[in-house]
C-alpha cells in the first residue's frame, strides 16, 4: 500500500511469524476493524494496543519509552520470546539509540562483563532516567564498597549542598564508554574539571591555578620503560572517598602524609617516621615538618634536577625554620653557637663560591633521617660525628688521622669527656684559617685545650696527668706564646691536631722515638739526647733536680738582691730625713744667737 506517497510492503512471513510467540493469535486479534473480504482490510486502521493482552507491561505508558511503539523494540509479526529477546536486548537499545556517547558502551567494560542495558536502567517496560543524584546509587549496585565512599567525600557532600558542578560516578567514569585507567581518569576527568579556571578561581590552594602547577610536577613526568609510572590525582586524594585536607581523615590531612607519600616512597618514609621530624610530628606538633613542607604539594620536583634542592636552597629551606633562638647550640666556650651561624661557615662561603662539594644540612643531619644526637644512629651521634664529617669528598684525610687516636678510642668506649670534631671546630659556624678562627690564634688554640687538660673533676674521672697545662704556661713556649709570639710551640706544634696519642705509642709525634722528628720541625739539629727528661715538669725536686736547684738558687738570687735592695734604700732615705732634721735643728739655734 501507498503512504504518504510512500509504497511500504504488506507482506509477512509465514515462516518468521510461526516462530514467534504470536503464532496461535490471529490476525484480527491484534488488528481492529479488520475486514479479509475488502480492500484495503481496514479503512480507518486502528493502532495495534499490545497492552489489551499484555497488562504487565502497562508502565511502559509512564516511562521514557512511553511514545516508543512495542514493534519498535520486539518487531512486529516475528516476535521472539522474552528470553531469547533479553539476549539481544542492548543490541536492540544501540539500534536506536545512535548517540555517540551510547554507542561507546559497546568497548566499554561493561559490556565486556554483561552489564547490559537494563543493569542501570531498569527492564524494558520500566525503563527510567537516571538523575544525577540516583547515579551514585545506581552504580553502588555492583560497586557497593566505591559508593560508601564516595557518600563520604567532599564532591557528595557539595553535591547535597546543591552545587551543580559537584561530581558524580559519571563525571569522571563517563555513563557508557566508562573509563577505568588511572592516567585517563584524571587527565580527562579530575583535571579537566580542576584546571576550569571558572570553577576553581584564584591563586590559593585548591584553585585551578594551584592544580595546573602538577602538570609540571615530577609526579606528572616520570617514566619508567616507556610507561608512566606517574604519581596522579588519585594516588594521593583518593579515587572515591576524596576529602578535605582538614579532615582528620583525608589521605591528605597532614598527619596522614606520611602514610600516603609512603605507598609509594615506603623507604624514605620509614627513615623520615624514626627522624627528629618524624617523631614531632606524630606527637602532634604543629611545627614539624612533613613531606609537602619541603618538597611542595603539587609542584613536586625532582631532587636531583630542579634548582629548588639545589645545596644552596635546600640550606635556605631548612633555616626557614630553624632560625636564632630556636635550637640553640653549645659551642666550646659553652656560648650559644647559633644554627645560622652556617652562613658565616666555611662551608656555606665554598657553597656559594661554586665548590659543591661543599656540605650543607642534609649531608651532615640527613635528608629524611635527620635523628637527635643522643641517637645512637643518628648521623650526629657522637660516635658517628668523625665518620659523618669524614665521608667521601669532605675530610677524609683528617678522619684518617683522628682514627686511633686517643681522643677517638674515647668516643668509641662512650667516654663523654673525649672530644670529636664538632667539641673543637664547633657545630655549625665553621670558619677558616684566614678570619676569626678560634683555632688560628695559638693563645685561643691553648686555651681550647686546657678548657678539658685544666679541669680538674676531668683529669680525676680520666685519670690523666696533672698540671699539664700550668707546666706548659709556665714554660718557655707557653711564655712565648702569653706574651703574643706566633712561632713559639703550641699545644698543635707537639701532640698534632688530629692523630693526638699518648707518649707510650709508637705512632704518637711524642714518643720518645719521634720527639727528636717533631721538635727539629721548630730547631734542626735536636737529638734524642736532649729528651731523656720528662717535657712536661710536674715535680722539679724529682723530675729534674738541676732544674729544681737551679732555680731555687736562682729565685734566692733575686729575692735576696731585691731585699738588699730594698733595705738600702730604706736605709738610705733614714739617713736623710735623720740629716735634714738636724740641718732644721742647727739652722734655728744660730738665728737666736744673731738676734741677741
Amino acid at each position: 500500500m501507498e503512504v504518504k506517497g510512500k509504497k511500504i510492503s504488506l507482506y509477512v512471513n509465514p515462516e518468521g511469524y510461526k516462530k514467534s510467540v504470536h503464532n496461535v493469535a490471529e490476525c484480527e486479534d491484534c488488528h481492529e476493524n479488520y475486514n479479509p473480504d475488502e480492500l484495503p482490510h481496514s479503512k480507518n486502521p486502528v493502532e495495534v494496543n499490545c497492552i489489551s493482552c499484555h497488562k504487565e507491561s502497562k508502565d511502559i505508558e509512564t516511562n521514557v519509552h512511553a511514545k516508543v511503539k512495542c514493534y519498535d523494540c520486539h518487531t512486529k509479526h516475528d516476535v521472539k520470546p522474552a528470553k531469547e529477546f533479553a539476549k539481544e536486548q542492548t543490541k536492540t537499545c544501540l539500534s536506536c539509540h545512535k548517540n555517540q556517547n551510547i554507542q561507546h558502551y559497546s568497548q566499554s567494560i561493561h559490556a565486556k562483563n554483561n552489564v547490559t542495558c537494563e543493569s542501570c536502567h531498569g527492564g524494558g517496560h520500566k525503563v527510567k532516567n537516571i538523575s544525577k543524584g540516583e547515579i551514585a546509587l545506581t552504580c553502588g549496585k555492583c560497586h557497593g564498597d566505591h559508593e560508601k565512599n564516595f557518600r563520604n567525600s567532599i564532591h557528595m557532600t557539595v553535591m547535597k549542598e546543591g552545587n551543580k558542578n559537584a561530581p558524580t560516578c559519571t563525571d569522571c567514569h563517563g555513563s557508557h564508554k566508562i573509563i577505568r585507567g588511572k592516567i585517563s581518569v584524571e587527565s580527562e576527568s579530575c583535571l579537566k574539571c580542576h584546571l576550569d579556571e571558572t570553577k576553581f578561581p584564584g591563586d590559593e590552594k585548591g584553585s585551578a591555578r594551584f592544580v595546573a602547577h602538577y602538570k609540571t610536577s615530577i609526579h606528572a613526568a616520570v617514566e619508567k620503560e616507556g610507561l608512566l609510572e606517574a604519581a596522579g590525582c588519585v594516588d594521593c586524594h583518593g579515587n572515591h572517598m576524596v576529602q578535605e585536607p582538614d579532615n582528620p581523615k583525608a589521605s591528605t590531612n597532614r598527619a596522614r602524609l606520611m602514610e600516603t607519600c609512603g605507598k609509594c616512597h615506603k623507604e624514605t618514609v620509614e627513615h623520615f617516621k624514626k627522624s627528629k621530624h618524624g617523631q614531632e610530628l606524630a606527637k602532634g606538633n604543629d611545627k614539624a615538618p612533613t613531606c609537602t613542607d619541603c618538597h611542595g604539594e603539587h609542584d613536586i620536583q625532582s631532587t636531583l634536577l630542579s634548582n629548588d634542592f639545589s645545596k644552596i636552597n635546600l640550606t635556605d629551606k631548612c633555616l626557614s625554620c630553624h632560625k636564632d633562638g630556636k635550637i640553640p647550640h653549645k659551642n666550646f666556650k659553652g656560648e650559644e653557637e647559633l644554627i645560622t651561624g652556617y652562613e658565616k661557615s666555611v662551608h656555606y662561603t665554598a657553597l656559594k663560591d661554586g665548590n659543591f662539594d661543599a656540605p650543607t644540612c642534609y649531608q651532615c643531619h640527613g635528608a629524611h633521617e635527620m635523628e637527635s644526637a643522643d641517637n645512637p644512629a643518628s648521623l650526629i651521634h657522637k660516635k658517628n660525628i668523625a665518620k659523618t664529617c669524614g665521608q667521601s669528598g669532605c675530610h677524609t684525610q683528617q678522619l684518617g688521622e683522628f682514627t686511633g687516636s686517643i681522643h677517638e678510642t674515647g668516643v668509641n668506649k662512650d667516654n663523654k669527656d673525649a672530644p670529636t670534631c664538632n667539641n673543637c671546630h664547633g657545630n655549625h659556624g665553621i670558619v677558616t684559617k684566614n678570619i676569626d678562627n678560634k683555632l688560628e690564634k695559638a693563645k685561643d688554640l691553648v686555651n681550647l685545650c686546657s678548657n678539658c687538660h685544666a679541669s680538674v673533676e676531668l683529669i680525676e674521672r680520666n685519670e690523666l696527668p696533672t698540671l699539664v697545662a700550668e707546666t706548659y704556661n709556665e714554660s718557655f713556649h707557653g711564655l712565648a706564646i702569653r706574651g703574643g709570639g706566633k712561632e713559639a710551640a703550641n699545644c698543635e706544634s707537639c701532640h698534632s691536631h688530629h692523630n693526638v696519642r699518648p707518649s707510650t705509642d709508637s705512632l704518637s709525634t711524642i714518643s720518645k722515638n719521634n720527639l727528636p722528628k717533631t721538635c727539629g720541625n721548630c730547631h734542626p739539629g735536636a737529638t734524642e739526647v736532649l729528651f731523656t727528661k720528662k717535657i712536661h715538669i710536674t715535680n722539679p725536686e724529682e723530675d729534674s733536680p738541676a732544674t729544681f736547684w737551679i732555680t731555687r738558687i736562682y729565685m734566692f738570687m733575686i729575692f735576696g738582691l731585691i731585699s738588699f735592695m730594698l733595705m738600702h734604700n730604706i736605709l738610705d732615705l733614714r739617713r736623710k730625713l735623720q740629716h735634714r732634721k738636724l740641718l732644721k735643728k742647727t739652722g734655728n739655734s744660730s738665728g737666736k744667737n744673731e738676734s741677741k
